[in-house]
């Protein structure tokens, strides 16, 4: 019997395995995709959010400034591609001068370090390529970029070296608790018995949820799409570029990537289906027409590719992470929605 099973080995995975892998455990990872980080890990903005979003007191909030810290000691130690570039969110009117305040004073809470409201001559300075209806910014130089697929693969290797059992393509299909308080997982590839259980399954965490109980969350899949664009346009901005929140919604941002590229994106547009990852004309004419409100001269021209992932949205506003209702041993971390890359080495 293991002492525990990790369910899914997206970022949330990978970083609770990494963190058991520590102790004298017997750790097992059941990751129903043939590799790991394979759903919303590798499909989103690769961003490393400062953590002045969250309201003050939530576990987002609380979870996302430490988990930030922890990210930048494991991508040193690891050897993850990643640069602590810094994020501007802008206000695009003078009417959402008063949002840059409000954030200031929530990041504040949330003990984001170093943040400063910028002048619109010294947002311009910074990063000449945006628009002229630039009227402030938000300016929070610890917000960072990484590669969210080596960074999870490198705490999953690092776990498996110190012991942690990986299996992939190993779908969890039922789950029942045991007389000795532990748990029988059947999985695609066999029985698989457990004293504990993390349910890190990401879109699919409510479906385990309900082998056990009555769901008490419901998961909404979330499609968000991109461009990815030629290292030509890599420089067309050189820190993490927001929007206000707006009629249209939170807006679509611009940033460098780790690599050198230039990404963009994404929309939000709740689908029927978890694995539903196309892109649409609608999406991308969106997320393009969208972020030339922050950089009028992006050249689209020079995407070389589009792709969409999918995230779990919930019906609750915050992170869930607790015990399953009537058995303590199974542990729910569930709607890890941005920022859950930020702060998984702290949820873990």
């Amino acid at each position: 019997m293991y002492d525990v099973a990790i369910i899914g080995c997206g970022v949330i995975g990978a970083a609770a395995a990494y963190a058991l892998s520590r102790y004298e455990n017997k750790v097992v990872i059941l990751e129903a995709e043939n590799d790991v980080a394979d759903c919303t890990t590798k499909a989103n903005s690769a961003i490393l959010h400062a953590g002045y979003d969250p309201a003050p007191g939530t576990k987002m909030a609380r979870l996302n400034v430490r988990g930030v810290e922890l990210a930048k000691e494991i991508c040193t130690k690891l050897d993850v591609p990643y640069k602590q570039c810094g994020s501007l969110v802008l206000a695009l009117s003078e009417s959402e001068l008063p949002h840059l305040q409000h954030l200031y004073e929530n990041g504040t809470a949330n003990g984001v370090p170093d943040m400063k409201i910028l002048t619109k001559e010294e947002t311009l300075a910074m990063e000449p390529n945006l628009s002229e209806n630039v009227c402030g910014a938000l300016w929070a130089p610890s917000a960072a970029i990484v590669s969210p697929w080596e960074y999870a693969l490198a705490m999953t290797e690092v776990a498996v070296r110190n012991g942690v059992e990986l299996r992939r393509s190993c779908r969890v299909e039922d789950a029942e608790a045991m007389a000795d308080g532990g748990y029988r997982l059947t999985t695609t590839q066999g029985t698989v018995e457990a004293r504990y259980v993390i349910n890190a399954a990401g879109i699919w965490a409510e479906k385990v949820h309900c082998m056990v109980e009555p769901a008490s969350f419901h998961i909404t899949p979330t499609r968000g799409e991109y461009y990815l664009l030629d290292k030509s346009e890599g420089t067309r901005v050189s820190h993490v570029i927001f929007q206000c929140p707006n009629k249209l919604g939170k807006g679509v941002l611009v940033s460098p990537t780790v690599h050198g590229n230039l990404i963009v994106g994404p929309n939000a547009v709740d689908v029927d289906a978890p694995d539903s990852r196309e892109n649409t004309l609608a999406g991308m004419d969106f997320v393009a027409e969208t972020s030339r409100r922050s950089v009028p001269s992006i050249d689209f021209r020079q995407s070389i590719r589009n792709f969409a992932g999918v995230r779990a949205n919930t019906s609750e506003s915050d992170f869930i992470i607790r015990p399953a209702k009537n058995m303590p041993r199974l542990l729910h971390i569930a709607g890890i929605k941005s920022p859950g890359l930020s702060a998984a080495p702290a949820i873990a």
